[in-house]
């Protein structure tokens, strides 16, 4: 019952995003037009022809005003790339090129074990078989787990029982369904391997990556986890202007065809994952009600009717050839082999929307208020603990 972590980014339009609040864009326009200039061609020839403005709510302005959007506040949170951090992401990397050597030993903390896995839980007929392996030490099913194969060797059949905690789910890898729960194991050993990671030296470097050495290599991953964090900083602080903008605004209503293509593509994204649409097997396997899906879909249709108002009242224009280029700058980036891959895999609806909504998000930013604070990690998780706490003192107290 090995799960996949899936990160549902429902909401990436940010991530798409060509440019930066409030940086040098210089750059960035400089290769878009040689995109352009390079792909514009074949790109007419395989995109079919898109007029980007349709998309928008027209006369927006019939279902939402707002006195001003001008002056909003924000919090922009930035971030302090750490050498904690640029370590993590070195034995990350050699985690990839870690080597497995199969041994006749019993197994020890550190080495992988290959298994067939029973899973019952008690008082339930109904048992989950796989065949998995676990790296014994990150304690995947708890560490009471760990333990009961530590010692095993190829060929041994094993029998333990395991209590988890009430809340074992949320620092584990185990079914929800085991939270507070004894089940019984039954595992019958395939192998044990010992791994190896790979020595750190200039050579590994040379080998495996671009650079030719650890002071390069080190660099450009500094680099890289810097611009991740501003992307970060800058999507969020977006975030809270569309959502501070909403609250000063009133929406009279939300036009049937705008609300019809944002549930269409609310359920779209949900089954992506699961290569089904239908709703009620969403439901069930996103554990989410049939409120948690409207209150989204109006979520997501409120933010691009306030897009359309700011566009619209910026005359703010994205042309064909913008869109040509975005996508295929973007179906480079992420290594399709053609922009009518790419398009399709993200659809076209969604792409047009997220250009349109860096345009909005970059007229709101420059016109906020924006207050920059460093990001405290400490500060923020004793703030949600003390959320928690008045949410959990509410719920007993109602």
């Amino acid at each position: 019952m090995k799960r996949k972590i899936i990160l549902l980014l429902l909401g990436a339009a940010a991530a798409m995003t060509l440019s930066a609040c409030g940086s040098d864009n210089t750059e960035t326009e400089a290769t878009v037009q040689e995109t352009t200039a390079s792909t514009e061609e074949e790109t007419e020839e395989t995109l079919s022809s898109i007029t980007p403005s349709d998309y928008l709510v027209e006369d927006a302005e019939n279902y939402i005003t707002a006195e001003s959007l001008e002056g909003l506040e924000a919090t922009q949170y930035t971030y302090e790339v750490t050498d904690d951090m640029i370590q993590e992401q070195i034995e990350e990397e050699l985690y990839l090129y870690r080597e497995e050597t199969e041994v006749e030993r019993a197994a020890e903390s550190g080495d992988i074990i290959y298994l067939k896995l029973t899973a019952t839980v008690e008082g339930s007929d109904d048992s989950y078989e796989e065949n998995t392996y676990f790296s014994l030490g990150d304690a995947e099913y708890g560490e009471d787990f760990d333990e009961a194969l530590i010692g095993a060797s190829a060929e041994d059949e094993l029998s333990f029982d395991i209590t988890f905690a009430e809340d074992a789910s949320d620092t584990t890898f185990i079914d929800e369904e085991w939270n507070g729960q004894t089940v019984h194991f039954e595992a019958v050993i395939e192998s044990v391997c010992e791994v190896a990671d790979p020595e750190y030296t200039d050579e590994y470097i040379s080998e495996n990556t671009d650079y030719s050495s650890l002071e390069e290599y080190e660099e450009a991953l500094r680099e890289a986890l810097e611009a991740e964090y501003e992307e970060i900083s800058t999507s969020d602080v977006l975030d809270t202007l569309f959502y501070a903008a909403l609250e000063v605004c009133e929406i009279s209503e939300i036009p049937d065809d705008l609300y019809d293509s944002c549930y269409e593509e609310t359920i779209a994204s949900y089954g992506a994952f699961l290569d089904t649409t239908d709703v009620e097997e969403i439901l069930a396997e996103f554990d989410i009600t049939e409120e948690d899906l409207e209150t989204e879909v109006q979520e997501l249709a409120q933010r691009r009717l306030l897009i359309s108002y700011i566009c619209e009242s910026n005359d703010i224009e994205i042309t064909e050839d913008d869109y040509f280029s975005y996508v295929e700058e973007y179906a480079d980036y992420y290594g399709y082999d053609s922009a009518v891959d790419f398009e399709t895999d993200m659809d076209r609806s969604y792409l047009v929307w997220s250009m349109y909504e860096a345009k909005a998000g970059e007229i709101l930013y420059n016109a906020a208020d924006i207050t920059t604070e460093v990001y405290d990690e400490e500060e923020f998780e004793e703030e949600d603990l003390d959320e928690e706490e008045e949410y959990l003192e509410e719920d007993s107290e109602s």
